[in-house]
């Protein structure tokens, strides 16, 4: 697994928050996916974009993790929620029907356009 506990974050001057994550997503570290993705919501984030275009593994515990992230932005203001999916996260989502929910991009400067 190479999946960090602190994905890398980044925050634009428009209040777009970019938190990137590689490696592998399961059941030992969605909930600390989740946590990061609740902490930048909270943290003043105002849009977010989930770069998991390094990810390499997405199970069914990533896909939980994304629709709580998705929920808790339109319960914390409506604060949307755009992902940019690495081939085998965009199939998991497609094949859950996450990818009606979520905005997917195929880059991090096409999700950051898409959230004006």
């Amino acid at each position: 697994m190479t999946f960090s506990n602190d994905a890398a974050r980044t925050i634009s001057a428009d209040g777009t928050t970019v938190l990137r994550v590689a490696g592998e997503i399961d059941m030992s570290n969605s909930d600390s996916l989740r946590k990061q993705f609740v902490e930048a919501l909270d943290g003043g984030a105002r849009k977010l974009v989930l770069d998991l275009s390094e990810v390499t593994f997405f199970a069914s515990s990533g896909i939980a993790a994304l629709a709580h992230a998705r929920e808790y932005g339109k319960q914390s203001g409506d604060k949307p929620v755009h992902v940019v999916a690495s081939r085998s996260v965009r199939r998991s989502l497609e094949a859950t029907a996450m990818d009606r929910l979520l905005p997917l991009h195929a880059t991090l400067d096409e999700a950051l356009a898409a959230t004006g």
